[in-house]
């Protein structure tokens, strides 16, 4: 087809069209004209009805405006004034958590009116005709619709002040958009009749939405530049303006990137109105960035100091974030109406705040720095390892063995998103690797599968197509319980279970964990399970061990001691959450602790912790035993990390068990494994936070294996620690441990300091 053709065929068709509508011209606007005097008659019928309904209600109205009217000539508030107070309790009577419901910081007249820095920020973007309309703008709502034709979407609403704040005062968001808007037209037209246009302001000022809970502009000042909004900069109030169409969207927290947009379009609007020079904007958009430390493409960071040194009307105490989220969770179930009473709670919980603020200041640090030492593999670039870093995070949970008391959890670095950090704190479940090993040879001796002195085979196994292979590569032929745990042997582990049975091995777990029969499913009814494949959350890790140093008693996790409504206590623990339902024979369980001590002995994965011990007699001056996890990454996208998915590391006391836990949120492998950094955490934070009594300084073992009853494999490749001393095991008879102390320095283009630059 050629195109005098195509010219041809569009001029028939065209002409046919034209000929249509000049036939069809009276009928279509006979059409267009009923369709216009019908839309005009069904405004007018829903204007009618929206008028008597606010003539309904146009008493309360009246009444609500004369009582916000009185309080503007106040003083404003410039303290919390608690509708409802909790108080949150560590162990030692220590108030670790301050929690007003519903108190606001409101403002007075007279500080309204010296905000103006905010008031010319909001007119401009909001409502350019405020001061000479009389609640509602023509000219605000063709602007708005012309703006929304150009870009093909909504982004200017169209409603005045007044209308918003009728719509935040007296209007149901939920009710038919239609009908909403022609009743809070009607109720900003009676709003502009009884207050002036300071008061007004002033209430919407008071009353607006900013994200975050915070309502009103001054809590939003507060919250996240820790100022008051009288000393608020244009490019400040410009990003609170910003948030109010959408304050989920243009949250800078959440969504810095799409706030930061909306903070210069608001900008934008006060050069319009010829308030600030488009260069005197953009000098003080860059002053505010370098001030709140906001860099271009910083994934680690993206939001800067913006709200990290802010107040939070909800919390004038948060020492114990995760601990104080997991107890507003808990009222929030078992309180009926609890966010509507006004009853003052006194919450004492199982926390010691010296551990916990030990255990947040330690895995923060460490955060960073595996954060930085992930950067530093060159295979992504810049921008990529950046984002991928900055979902790295990690846990720390440490829980008393015997009473089952819950001392410090820490869940991450501070974001203000505390609520997710203690979600996974408390509820995530991830891969443990061999960090359950130890419950595993435990559950072994109870059911006779193994004794003490049992001789195992570490060599290449098939049990229907299955292979497991040790993660050094190599076969340790004939080898004891205590090296199989001492060197997390996989062959053996599985041949173990393969004895045990596996329903039997989850019949240990459910019973240890008080889980019913259905909540058995969750667990995998295959010989994987001894290599971890199963998953756990940092609280039932620590909870399975606990079961080991106690005796082998079942217990329950204690977090909430005692809960006061008023005077009235309506909850109260009991004093140890033993059920003294025995899972182990006590036996059993100094014989696995005595091996999990072997972990820091020379060959064990953490024999850099034991040397370290024995070098200087202040470091962890009490027994510890412990167990390394470390799953492999199984993502075909990573293949080229270097690292682990997920890292564990349980470090186990006479009176405390602490588990740690290193991964990312969408499971790239990162640097280290279990027995480094995982158990370098734990280390620093037993020094600094696990300072026993000279009588709890010693496991209490009902029986500990000796060398001399123990038969000494005569065809291994490991030599045993003589009874004289430990002796290094030689080199060339021992696989090589990445784990082990004297191979660190291999590693360590995995570990700098978070004050080291990454190279990509």
């Amino acid at each position: 087809m050629n195109w005098n053709t195509l010219v041809q065929i569009v001029r028939r068709y065209s002409n046919v069209f034209l000929t249509f509508l000049k036939d069809k011209k009276n009928q279509i606007r006979r059409y267009l004209i009923r369709g216009f005097i019908f839309s005009v008659f069904f405004l007018f019928l829903l204007t009618c009805y929206q008028t008597a309904v606010f003539f309904y209600h146009k008493k309360s109205i009246t009444h609500d405006l004369e009582q916000l009217q009185t309080a503007l000539t106040k003083n404003g508030s410039t303290a919390m004034v608690p509708k409802q107070l909790v108080l949150i309790f560590d162990r030692n009577q220590n108030v670790i958590g301050k929690y007003n419901s519903g108190v606001s910081l409101t403002l007075s007249a007279k500080q309204c009116n010296e905000a103006k820095v905010f008031q010319q920020t909001l007119i401009a973007s909001e409502d350019r005709e405020f001061l000479t309309h009389s609640g509602f703008s023509i000219k605000g709502v063709l602007r708005a619709f012309i703006q929304n034709l150009l870009s093909f979407r909504i982004r200017q609403g169209g409603g005045t002040i007044s209308q918003q704040l009728a719509r935040n005062l007296f209007t149901d968001k939920t009710r038919n958009s239609i009908n909403r808007k022609i009743y809070e037209t009607i109720v900003a037209l009676y709003l502009e009749s009884i207050l002036g246009k300071s008061e007004i302001i002033c209430l919407y000022m008071n009353k607006a939405y900013f994200g975050q809970n915070s309502y009103g502009v001054e809590e939003a000042a507060r919250y996240y530049f820790n100022k008051s909004v009288t000393k608020l900069t244009y490019a400040e109030a410009s990003l609170l303006v910003g948030l109010l169409p959408a304050p989920s969207l243009y949250n800078p927290i959440r969504n810095p990137e799409v706030a930061f947009k909306k903070q210069k379009a608001v900008m934008m609007a006060l050069v319009d109105i010829e308030v600030l020079t488009e260069k005197k904007a953009q000098k003080n958009l860059n002053e505010f960035r370098v001030f709140y430390q906001i860099k271009e493409n910083d994934e680690d960071n993206p939001h800067g100091t913006i709200a990290k040194n802010g107040t939070n009307r909800l919390f004038q105490v948060n020492d114990a974030p995760e601990i104080n989220e997991y107890v507003l969770k808990h009222l929030n179930e078992t309180i009926e109406g609890f966010h509507e009473s006004e009853a003052n709670i006194k919450v004492y919980t199982t926390i010691d705040i010296l551990k916990q603020k030990t255990s947040t200041n330690v895995l923060n640090a460490d955060i960073e720095s595996l954060r930085w030492n992930f950067r530093n593999q060159a295979t992504f670039s810049y921008n990529e390892s950046k984002n991928y870093a900055s979902g790295i995070n990690g846990v720390i949970f440490s829980i008393h063995p015997f009473t089952g008391d819950v001392l410090a959890v820490s869940g991450g670095i501070k974001n203000g998103d505390y609520y997710r950090n203690m979600i996974r704190t408390f509820y995530m479940r991830r891969q443990v690797g061999s960090a359950l090993k130890g419950f595993l040879y435990c559950a072994a001796l109870e059911e006779g599968t193994i004794e003490p002195n049992t001789i195992l085979k570490d060599e290449p196994i098939n049990i229907s197509g299955y292979k497991p292979k040790n993660w050094y590569g190599k076969y340790l032929g004939d080898i004891t319980i205590e090296q199989a745990l001492q060197q997390s042997v996989n062959t053996v582990a599985v041949t173990v279970l393969k004895d045990l049975g596996i329903s039997n091995y989850v019949d240990y777990l459910a019973n240890g964990l008080n889980l019913s029969y259905s909540e058995k499913d969750r667990f995998p009814k295959d010989l994987t399970l001894a290599l971890g494949s199963a998953d756990f959350s940092p609280l039932e890790v620590a909870i399975l061990y606990s079961e080991i140093v106690n005796g082998g008693e079942i217990i329950e996790e204690t977090i909430i001691r005692k809960i006061v409504l008023n005077e009235d206590v309506i909850f109260e623990s009991n004093s140890s959450s033993s059920s003294h339902k025995k899972l182990f024979n006590s036996k059993n369980t100094s014989t696995i602790i005595h091996f999990l001590k072997s972990v820091f002995a020379s060959g064990g994965t953490a024999s850099w912790i034991g040397k370290k011990q024995k070098q200087n007699s202040k470091f962890l001056n009490f027994d510890i035993a412990g167990k390394s996890g470390t799953v492999e990454n199984d993502n075909a996208n990573f293949k080229k990390l270097k690292g682990a998915r997920d890292i564990w590391f349980v470090g186990i006391t006479p009176e405390e068990i602490t588990v740690v836990w290193f991964g990312h949120e969408k499971g790239v492998p990162i640097p280290g494994s279990g027995s480094s950094m995982a158990a370098s955490t734990w280390a620093q934070y037993a020094q600094n936070a696990i300072h026993p009594n000279d009588k709890n300084r010693k496991f209490n073992l009902d029986f500990v294996p000796q060398p001399e009853d123990m038969e000494v494999p005569t065809n291994s490749s490991w030599d045993l620690p003589s009874a004289e001393g430990e002796k290094e095991p030689a080199d060339e008879t021992v696989p090589y441990d990445k784990d082990r102390e004297d191979s660190i320095p291999n590693e360590e283009k995995f570990y700098t300091t978070p004050t080291e630059k990454p190279k990509g």
